[in-house]
């Protein structure tokens, strides 16, 4: 079991140590108080000799005298100096004509194709009000057939609701198409 201190004792010791404590008197350091001052003194040393150094500055110097040029006879004219012609001359080209280009030869194919499904494409279309057009745009995977990115714009003003929308791509998307 260990023994607690008594606590009348710890006070009178703590105030034995703030008793000699208050008999101390503090003195400034005058080793510290000497070091600022000479740090002061210093400083003000720099500033003075920067400010008051300089010697005033020179006085101005008299400008140059100019030359008169020599007068010209009064009928001749100054020449002026000759520029460059700023346009560039023609340069000889070979001709290129751009003729038509081939058509790729799956698109006949694929319009083939996208025709064949004209008929499931009208039943999409039943009990509409009036005729119209859409224009169709898609990427093609040429290798599956597979078609995605789908992009319907109406032509003549032509309003498709959401069940026909979906008709139209079901119609347009089912069976992949076949490309050369």
């Amino acid at each position: 079991m260990t023994r607690r201190p008594d606590r009348t004792a710890l006070r009178a010791k703590l105030a034995g140590v703030r008793a000699r404590l208050k008999g101390r008197r503090r003195r400034p350091d005058s080793r510290r108080r000497g070091l600022w001052l000479l740090l002061l003194v210093l400083l003000l040393l720099v500033l003075a000799w920067f400010c008051c150094s300089g010697s005033p500055p020179p006085p101005p110097l008299p400008p140059d005298p100019v030359e008169a040029p020599a007068e010209a006879e009064p009928g001749a004219a100054t020449p002026v100096p000759a520029l460059p012609d700023p346009r560039i001359g023609r340069v000889g080209r070979p001709s290129f004509s751009n003729g038509p280009a081939e058509p790729l030869p799956w698109v006949t194919a694929f319009r083939l194709q996208v025709a064949a499904r004209s008929p499931r494409l009208a039943l999409c279309f039943v009990g509409a009000e009036a005729p119209g057009a859409l224009k169709w745009t898609a990427a093609v995977e040429p290798e599956s057939g597979r078609v995605s990115d789908h992009t319907l714009e109406s032509v003549r003003e032509t309003v498709l609701d959401a069940a026909q929308r979906a008709c139209v791509l079901g119609v347009l998307s089912d069976p992949p198409y076949r490309l050369p």
